[in-house]
């Protein structure tokens, strides 16, 4: 006789007033902080952020200004200082920054790319309040080589010294402190610091032949952060990078052969056209969102000559690898199922099964609650993280909202990291891992594991961090699909992941953002209520 996971008709108060309580504890250490704390950028000018096109307006009009050329394309994304941003926030200094330092040297910008036919310009705007505050312009590559007028260090001085006064409002007073090597001259503004990072505007300066007047080629203001600080973050970026090759990455790809071997050892009780449809809706939004951060890869690249060629590049990896996790994920539902249902123990009920309907309602209704409950778990680790460790976070341009084509399909992630986890690492992970250690502790423990070292790449430090807050998060996921079944599991991560992601899409604002992101948070009962439906009319039939 089969165990199936029991579902209580009602949700047990005790689950109730956790989920409470989670979700009160996430709303008033995580969002109520980002409403009664100044703004991290800080800006007093605008509380509202350009669009990109409007980005784009003021980058061309300044193009225009400098060059008497024709514009053939234009393209804009989202540009941080990740370096300086992690470093204003581990010492705590965001508010301080953003009331004294914003308005003139953001830390976030609009990064827009101007293709001329003499070259590209990169030109850095204000998100809030359009000014543009650093530019670069990479002169087109010729078989003949450029010319250009000769120029005295004290010429090039005086010429970088005045684009610092103009386009930053400097005085002339406080720019003594400077070298010239080359083209290139770096000034250090008297007495702007905070904490240990101290401004420097690198400025280059060429006079082409071609030209009437010495042009600056580029202008960059920027605040380094200490040298200490910078060392110890690549370490850690290091040692992420080692954890997320071998935790990782190498032993997903051993599970990955794992599930294809045990899927045949196990054939005859294993129903491979099972998950075909969870596997198809993974492909089909993670493929989507692949194209809808294109600009985020983009970004990475920073400034360099073709980036839409690397970008299309970087994009067509991304849908390889997609397509080999498509297929890993395929594999673990039709093994991890077999490997349940083997034991007399199946936790994930098939479509067609006597009360599979009900058993998909009941677990909606329960997912709420445990994932307000787990809100709140990961809102204390977080917290006790910060005061035991001291761990922080920075930006990262790649996920960045504003490096979106279409913000609104974000929240498709949390479905995709829904169906993807709880399929390789608790349906089949915890089976494979249970049958080899013949420990429930230990087969939950390493799927576990694994899952955690697969975000400690992440912009958060020190990099174990994730290690430790994802490892006890991951153990409490085990919890939830032994008890309650592999659909709970699923509902309950992609609730937790969609409150995160809407809330990006709110923050963001527009009429559009603000009702996807209440159709995603409404959107798993739809989807079970559609299934309860369906699956009660085919039991009625049948």
């Amino acid at each position: 006789m089969t165990d199936y996971p029991l579902l209580p008709q009602r949700i047990p108060r005790s689950i109730k007033f956790v989920g409470l309580v989670g979700l009160i504890m996430f709303i008033l250490l995580q969002i109520v902080p980002i409403f009664v704390s100044p703004s991290d950028s800080g800006s007093s000018e605008s509380s509202s952020v350009l669009t990109r096109e409007e980005a784009t307006t003021k980058a061309v009009a300044f193009a225009k200004s400098r060059f008497n050329e024709p514009i053939s394309q234009t393209h804009t994304v989202h540009q941080s200082d990740s370096m300086l941003y992690g470093y204003l926030s581990k010492e705590q200094k965001l508010d301080s920054y953003g009331k004294t330092y914003d308005s003139k040297f953001p830390t976030d910008t609009f990064q827009t790319e101007i293709s001329m036919k003499s070259g590209t310009l990169f030109v850095q705007v204000h998100m809030e309040s359009g000014q543009v505050t650093g530019w670069t312009y990479l002169p087109a590559y010729t078989e003949t080589k450029t010319k250009n007028n000769y120029m005295s260090d004290w010429s090039r001085l005086m010429a970088a010294r005045q684009a610092a006064v103009t386009a930053s409002g400097f005085r002339l007073s406080d720019l003594k402190d400077s070298t010239v090597s080359g083209n290139v001259v770096t000034l250090r503004p008297k007495g702007y610091t905070i904490g240990d990072a101290a401004l420097t505007v690198k400025v280059t300066v060429d006079w082409p032949a071609t030209a009437a007047k010495p042009i600056i080629f580029n202008y960059e203001p920027k605040f380094n952060a200490p040298v200490s600080y910078t060392s110890y973050v690549q370490e850690q970026k290091e040692l992420a990078s080692t954890l997320s090759l071998y935790g990782s990455m190498l032993m997903n790809a051993l599970l990955f052969l794992l599930a294809i071997i045990t899927a045949i050892r196990i054939r005859k009780i294993a129903l491979f056209r099972r998950g075909l449809v969870l596997c198809l809706l993974f492909l089909g939004f993670y493929i989507a969102n692949n194209y809808n951060m294109a600009d985020g890869i983009r970004a990475t690249l920073g400034i360099r000559a073709n980036t839409e060629a690397l970008t299309a590049g970087g994009v067509f990896i991304s849908n390889i690898v997609t397509v080999l996790m498509g297929l890993a994920i395929w594999f673990s539902l039709v093994t991890g199922d077999g490997l349940w249902r083997r034991i007399g123990k199946p936790l994930w009920l098939r479509y067609g099964e006597p009360g599979y309907g009900r058993h998909v309602w009941s677990s909606m209704k329960i997912s709420y609650p445990l994932a307000f409950a787990l809100l709140g778990a990961q809102t204390i680790l977080l917290l006790g993280l910060d005061r035991s460790i001291g761990s922080w976070s920075t930006t990262s341009v790649d996920s960045s909202p504003y490096n979106m084509a279409l913000p609104l399909l974000f929240p498709l992630l949390a479905w995709c990291a829904a169906i993807s986890e709880e399929a390789l690492y608790r349906l089949f992970g915890i089976a494979l891992f249970e049958r080899l250690f013949r420990r429930r502790f230990l087969g939950c423990l390493m799927p576990t594991v694994i899952w955690a070292l697969g975000h400690v790449s992440y912009p958060v430090f020190p990099a174990y961090s994730r290690l430790i807050e994802l490892t006890i998060v991951g153990l409490l996921f085990c919890w939830i699909f032994i008890r309650f079944g592999f659909i709970t599991a699923v509902f309950t991560h992609a609730i937790l992941d969609t409150v995160l992601m809407s809330f990006d899409l709110l923050m963001m604002g527009s009429a559009m953002n603000v009702i996807a992101a209440v159709v995603y948070l409404v959107l798993p009962v739809a989807v079970a209520w559609v299934l309860m439906k369906v699956a009660g009319r085919r039991e009625a039939v049948g």
